[in-house]
């Protein structure tokens, strides 16, 4: 969901307070002091100015900032003509609060009411897009990582169901002949949804409960494939407390054994091997076609990993498939 944009006027007034009248002060009392020649009194009254106007231009571009940028469709063009109205509104509002508090008119001094309209607007305009600009990134950020969870959310649909009908048909066609295999298949099957399920409910797990996910469904379809499906995994203690994404390996493992061993005739070995943050998933299948697309399990995998500084890649096999998971060190 994306984030409540943030009003430091409402979660710490104080603070902005003080910081406003800082930046409105320091910025102009200095200058102020060189161009009068050091004379205090006149950079005071500058200083004090300056304070007057940066609190008027931040808290009415905090409260009113939603408004000249409005929503996602609104033009550029449009929220620059919305600022100088806005900006003109609140320049106005300045003048009359120097005349009512300091007794000091600006408009006589159509010079310097120009310069200080023109050198505020260039300020506060330079101010003002750096914002928009962070919101605008901070948007992205959050679009991309909703467009991951929907890319997640399209896998957990696509998993489950896929997995367990071809269980529930292996299952079916052991019962007759081999009903001790069939309830072995049952308990894997029983094993391997609990963990389904609880990857459901977590954003992160570690990389040993995710090896475990695996062995439960190579032994589903070991069952399934009998002895022409030959399996190794190789976790070291080491890799094994570390943190990814649940599900992220399962379709990777999914690919090599719809794609690569059911078309094949013979014999068929996957291996799933960790070491130092790479993951390696190779099988001796049929290899990946020639200008073949990732689904969406591939595609899902590629996107949540890019999401926390990973990479997917398919470096060249000889024979069969070889797919590389490179986690964020």
């Amino acid at each position: 969901m994306p984030t409540a944009r943030s009003n430091p006027l409402k979660d710490a007034p104080g603070r902005w307070f003080l910081k406003a009248v800082a930046i409105g002060f320091f910025t102009t009392f200095p200058l102020a002091l060189l161009l009068s020649g050091f004379r205090f009194g006149v950079a005071l009254r500058s200083g004090a100015i300056g304070v007057v106007f940066c609190l008027v231009m931040w808290s009415g571009f905090e409260f009113l900032g939603p408004w000249v940028q409005g929503g996602s469709g609104r033009s550029v063009g449009m929220a620059q003509v919305r600022w100088l109205l806005l900006y003109t509104t609140l320049y106005g509002v300045c003048l009359l609060l120097l005349r009512l508090f300091f007794g000091f008119n600006l408009l006589r001094s159509p010079v310097m009411a120009v310069l200080s309209y023109l050198l505020g607007y260039a300020i506060s305009s330079t101010i003002v897009g750096l914002h928009a600009a962070s919101n605008l990134a901070e948007t992205g950020r959050e679009l991309e990582q909703a467009r991951g969870e929907a890319k997640l959310m399209a896998l957990k649909a696509q998993l489950s169901p896929h997995t367990l009908f071809n269980a529930l048909n292996t299952i079916a066609a052991l019962i007759p002949g081999d009903p001790a295999g069939a309830e072995a298949a049952v308990e894997n099957l029983s094993r391997f949804l609990r963990r389904i399920l609880e990857a459901l409910e977590r954003e992160r797990w570690s990389l040993g409960e995710e090896f475990d996910l695996i062995a439960f469904l190579l032994e589903l379809e070991q069952a399934r494939f009998g002895d022409r499906l030959r399996f190794h995994l190789e976790l070291p203690a080491t890799e094994a407390g570390r943190l990814i994404p649940p599900l992220l390996l399962l379709p990777l493992v999914e690919n090599s054994l719809k794609h690569g061993f059911r078309p094949k005739v013979g014999p068929c070995m996957l291996s799933v091997t960790a070491e130092a943050g790479v993951i390696r998933v190779v099988d001796d299948g049929v290899g990946m076609a020639a200008g073949a697309g990732l689904g969406v399990g591939l595609g899902a995998v590629r996107s949540r990993l890019e999401l926390v500084g990973g990479t997917l890649v398919w470096p060249p096999a000889a024979a069969g498939c070889i797919a590389e998971v490179r986690l964020c060190r």
